[in-house]
């Protein structure tokens, strides 16, 4: 996200902590994809709405500036919806995306002129309204002066209504991708997805396969493949990934700094950060393995096997 924010022009970002906060300031430091990041801690949870205003002496006083949940990847042109927030003076400016099935979500209507009327809020009911929101806003500051000090507040029940009412908010509709990886399957899903864009935007001269690598698949800076290993097809290997002799990683991804051992075979897992898979161990498909684990040699982890400690 933050490579994303700054390729479009975004020069800071904050970010609202509360659970681990202690472990997310050193695991990102003070930069991350040539963005500069400040913290904004919770003592305790504020929803949606309360981090911005806690956060309130962090923004600056008179530009509009951007809210993004953390669990959507997307190629929404923000430079475009600013500019469009600003050409209509909008309190408030939402993203807004198209969904086969908007029940899990909550659908927005909008009139002709691209103004939100309406919120319906998530049904198991298939609505008719197929747009939903993308969590990408941008807000001019008058709206931090309305969410009250020190409680939880919810952007959706609290603030967007009345703005609503008001006819202060405008809809961007994104015609991208868009992807809620807020669960572990549609986590698993982008990824593949983007691997199989990418590699259909490569061309056919980068679709061989190369020293075990099977496309469409992606190593990180400083992954390291040992001798006779298999890797692909859509695999992501982060950076300083280590993969031994004649291992093999298949649908699967693998989080930074992880070591597979050498003969050791993963399928269709999700294998988080530092973690140590010794020699010779079989992780069955759709398994989840916590970051920071060590997995003994040998091992054989049962398929939809999910290991946190």
């Amino acid at each position: 996200m933050a490579r994303w924010l700054s390729s479009s022009g975004v020069d800071q970002i904050i970010l609202a902590v509360n659970h681990l906060s202690d472990k997310l300031k050193i695991e990102v430091g003070h930069s991350v994809g040539g963005v500069t990041v400040a913290f904004s801690v919770e003592e305790t949870p504020l929803g949606t709405a309360g981090p911005i205003r806690l956060a309130a002496n962090l923004l600056g006083k008179d530009d509009p500036f951007f809210v993004m949940n953390g669990d959507i990847v997307a190629n929404i042109d923000i430079r475009g919806m600013l500019a469009m927030h600003e050409k209509r003076k909008a309190d408030a400016t939402i993203a807004l995306v198209s969904v086969p099935d908007p029940s899990p979500y909550g659908s927005v209507l909008t009139d002709s002129h691209g103004i939100v009327r309406q919120f319906e809020e998530k049904s198991s009911v298939l609505s008719t309204m197929s747009q939903v929101n993308a969590g990408v806003y941008v807000l001019s500051p008058r709206v931090i002066n309305s969410i009250p000090v020190g409680r939880s507040v919810s952007l959706e029940r609290d603030v967007f209504p009345k703005l609503v009412r008001n006819g202060r908010m405008q809809a961007w509709i994104h015609g991208g991708f868009w992807y809620d990886i807020g669960r572990v399957s549609e986590y698993v899903r982008a990824n593949k997805e983007l691997l199989e864009k990418q590699e259909l935007e490569a061309g056919p001269d980068n679709r061989q396969n190369e020293g075990g690598i099977v496309r469409p698949s992606h190593l990180g800076t400083r992954a390291r493949l040992g001798v006779g290993t298999t890797v692909g097809p859509f695999t992501i290997l982060s950076d300083n990934v280590t993969v031994g002799d004649e291992a093999i990683v298949r649908n699967s991804i693998v989080f930074e700094e992880t070591t597979i051992g050498e003969k050791t075979i993963v399928e269709d897992a999700v294998i988080g950060e530092r973690v140590v898979i010794g020699k010779g161990s079989r992780i069955g498909r759709g398994s989840i393995i916590a970051g920071q684990l060590s997995v003994p040699a040998g091992s054989v982890v049962s398929p939809n096997s999910v290991i946190l400690c």
